[in-house]
């Protein structure tokens, strides 16, 4: 406990040094992006190797899932393609998936897809803990970590960052989920008997701009709170005792006039991952032919299953790509962050 108290001083000492104004100005000098790369030269061995592992276990427990849910599903698969086979016979055009083997391909899918969404929140949690604990340690002049010793220094916070970030997501999921099934509910025309006008081009101006407007604004305000809490997980490594208090942390230290530096480094962070993303789904389209084939001979031929496989590789590459590229340098950027909102007065977080 002393020994983390001396290094917590260290750091904050550290973190406070070259601060404009006196002790009460936040850290200001060098840029942002001249720190990320600063700290990349220095610590690249570390944050790259434990980014690839991550995304190692990301990827075996995502392929772990989606061969549950087709291996459930395999009776389905193997009779559309055999009702597809005497459609075939009979010189009549395959109809596909029929309603009730598309609806039950559904139905014992949900749980596996389900679980995805807590494997993506741990694997945030991960990332983003690594990369805060690898700025402490930096800021603390220490020295540099290899991927076996960033994972054990960050080891002690996984579970603080696995709550802190399901806690952030629920904040941000909120008015996402709104604007969005707002948006369903009006481009559909209602719901259920409720049935009002859909919006289209026939549709008045004033009842597009409502119609497209709110869920827009609805969408831009979980956009600003995820960007509000994202330096959470360095504020809970760098010594907040509980989620909640990392949440409310991180929620005060980008209040008032630094929410716009807080947008200003965001967004543009939030851009660069959007694009990352497409790139790479485009880059990893000529991987889903080989994968494809594999399906085609362990499933005897069968094109409804290889053409599902086929539909997610892409993807599929694409986030773990993300995961061991493009993420950690976003992690880092997020955790310097945290240390330059910090007002530089001795506080621990």
């Amino acid at each position: 406990m002393a020994r983390e108290s001396g290094r917590a001083a260290v750091r904050e000492g550290a973190e406070g040094a070259g601060v404009p104004g006196g002790a009460g100005g936040p850290v200001r000098s060098p840029r942002l992006a001249a720190r990320t790369l600063a700290l990349f030269r220095g610590e690249w061995r570390g944050l790259c190797g434990y980014s690839f592992g991550v995304a190692l276990f990301a990827a075996l427990a995502g392929c772990a899932l989606v061969a549950g849910a087709f291996a459930v599903n395999r009776y389905n698969f193997a009779l559309t393609w055999q009702r597809a086979q005497a459609e075939i016979a009979y010189e009549d055009r395959p109809l596909g998936y029929f309603s009730e083997q598309w609806y039950s391909i559904i139905l014992r899918s949900l749980p596996f897809m389900g679980m995805l969404i807590p494997l993506a929140g741990l694997v945030l949690a991960l990332l983003h803990t690594g990369c805060a604990v690898a700025v402490r340690e930096a800021a603390a002049g220490g020295r540099r970590l290899g991927p076996g010793g960033l994972w054990r220094r960050s080891r002690p916070y996984l579970w603080l960052g696995v709550r802190v970030q399901a806690l952030t997501s629920a904040c941000a999921a909120g008015p996402a989920l709104l604007a969005l099934g707002l948006w369903m509910f009006l481009e559909n025309g209602g719901l259920g008997d409720l049935d009002i006008e859909s919006l289209s081009r026939a549709t008045s101006t004033p009842y597009r701009l409502l119609g497209y407007g709110v869920p827009l604004v609805l969408f831009a305000t979980a956009l600003s709170v995820w960007f509000r809490l994202a330096p959470a997980t360095a504020v809970a490594v760098n010594g907040a005792a509980t989620a909640r208090a990392a949440v409310r942390r991180s929620w005060s230290l980008t209040g008032g006039a630094r929410r716009w530096r807080v947008v200003r480094v965001c967004l543009p962070l939030t851009v660069l991952v959007v694009a990352a993303f497409w790139a790479l789904l485009y880059a990893g389209k000529p991987l889903a032919h080989p994968v494809g084939l594999a399906v085609l001979w362990f499933t005897d031929d069968n094109p409804y299953a290889t053409g599902a496989v086929m539909k997610i590789v892409p993807a599929t590459v694409s986030l773990l790509l993300l995961t061991a590229l493009v993420v950690p340098p976003v992690g880092a950027a997020l955790a310097l962050l945290r240390t330059e909102e910090r007002p530089g007065g001795g506080r621990g977080v």
